[in-house]
């Protein structure tokens, strides 16, 4: 208690904690103070309600039990301050929406709050509008709110092209054109000297690359070149083989993630044609009423096409931001709720920097005696980092879970570039066959012309 009084007796203003009878209504406020910290329930029962709320609050051997972050947390809070924790599910499906000229909650789990139906609900972001339903407990974490939308990969059709850079494709072309000169060369001056017919340049590059594609035959045309060429062109196509083979598998399973174009709300709304969804009563939903700055209110007005979308639950929320070919979508969310909702619909990456920050915390009914007690069991527990110790357990293991990569079967459009080189090749081969039969059938009519002149 602190202050000062005057002293009739000392003529002075003197600390009012030294008169006797202030200490005493001081020592007495006190020991009643401590006493609410340090109260013992003795095995009352203390109900929380909510609803089937993944890793926060999780219903579980027929409605008895609860786990997750804060089902957790409040089971450690019965057995530290020995109450008897009656979890009830409820059937609301948020934390209730406090509309225009409401002066209190009637729905969601504020509402039950307001009319004393339960003691506690297990999380709730701590807005001042919502004070009017509940008295916060200290708080347990912050939570950011952040853009996220559907994270989409696709594969690199030109992987056969990559594999080697456009240095190493350089070089096998001038080790091609070297080794078939050689060749050329050796089985030129070893047929010269036995007088016989010889095989054109042409040839040896046609039958080289033949090799080099793993066609290994060597036809009677090339007889009479060196074996020291030969020899040096097959280590040269199996170093080749190896070092394409060695990179062929990560090449054709490489994928490519895209880059979402935009960055933050402006671009989104500049930009793209992306629709913001929200769930109905979350923070989200709560600053777009409240927030008066201008890309929100741009946002919120917009028109042809609608930019915000009020999703009624959690479920239709993802069903939305999921779609594909029909719109696209970003959700406004809190990344406690991402990390705890991201086994839901498909997956969601983070988009651009977080647009504000919230504490969460359970919320208790209005007037509670004991709130006290509730609050000091909390900072206890994160005191020792059991609280952290939660966080760690329903959230970065979830993340951890996504995370890894799961392998998939190798499919068409993966590898649809070798069939296309396949059909090109085709394709130009028939062009070379009717130009070589024109040419031959011209040639041939050239000859009879003239053998009749």
């Amino acid at each position: 208690m602190n202050g000062v009084i005057w002293s009739k007796t000392q003529k002075t203003f003197v600390p009012i904690s030294s008169v006797p009878m202030f200490t005493m209504i001081q020592q007495e406020h006190l020991r009643q103070s401590r006493a609410l910290e340090i109260h013992n329930f003795q095995l009352q029962n203390l109900t929380v309600t909510s609803f089937q709320e993944s890793h926060f609050f999780e219903f579980y051997d027929n409605d008895t039990k609860v786990r997750g972050l804060c089902g957790d947390l409040w089971t450690l809070l019965s057995e530290k301050l020995n109450f008897t924790l009656q979890a009830i599910r409820s059937n609301e499906i948020s934390a209730g929406v406090l509309n225009k000229n409401q002066t209190v909650y009637t729905t969601g789990l504020l509402g039950i709050l307001t009319r004393n139906e339960t003691i506690a609900i297990p999380k709730t972001e701590m807005h001042d509008n919502r004070l009017v339903a509940t008295d916060f407990t200290i708080p347990l974490w912050m939570s950011s709110q952040r853009l996220y939308i559907q994270h989409e990969e696709i594969h690199d059709s030109t992987w056969v092209a990559e594999v080697f850079s456009w240095k190493i494709w350089c070089f096998v072309l001038v080790m091609h054109l070297l080794i078939s000169a050689c060749s050329f060369l050796s089985q030129t001056v070893h047929l010269r000297i036995k007088n016989c017919k010889r095989s054109t340049f042409g040839d040896h590059i046609f039958y080289n690359f033949g090799m080099i594609c793993n066609q290994n035959q060597i036809p009677n045309i090339l007889v009479g070149r060196s074996r020291i060429i030969e020899l040096s062109l097959a280590f040269f196509c199996s170093i080749l083989y190896i070092s394409f083979g060695a990179l062929l598998y990560v090449y054709i399973t490489k994928r490519i993630n895209i880059i979402a174009p935009f960055d933050n709300l402006n671009s989104l709304l500049t930009n793209t044609e992306y629709k913001i969804i929200s769930l109905e009563g979350s923070t989200a939903d709560i600053a777009f009423k409240i927030i008066n700055d201008d890309i929100f209110e741009r946002i919120k007005t917009a028109e042809c096409p609608h930019r915000l979308v009020i999703a009624p639950t959690v479920e239709k929320m993802f069903e939305l931001a999921c779609m594909k070919g029909k719109g696209k979508y970003t959700i406004l969310q809190g990344e406690d709720d991402y990390k705890a909702r991201s086994q839901i619909g498909c997956h969601m990456i983070p988009v651009g920097k977080s647009y504000f920050k919230i504490w969460v915390a359970s919320g208790i009914v209005k007037n509670f005696k004991y709130k006290k007690t509730i609050d000091l069991g909390i900072t206890k527990f994160r005191e020792v980092g059991l609280l952290d110790d939660l966080k760690n357990t329903w959230f970065n293991a979830k993340l951890e879970e996504i995370d890894q990569e799961t392998f998939n079967p190798i499919d068409f459009h993966q590898v649809y570039f070798i069939f296309l080189m396949l059909y090109y090749g085709i394709l130009i081969s028939f062009v070379i066959l009717i130009l070589e039969n024109i040419t031959y059938y011209y040639k041939i009519k050239n000859i009879r012309q003239f053998r009749c002149r």
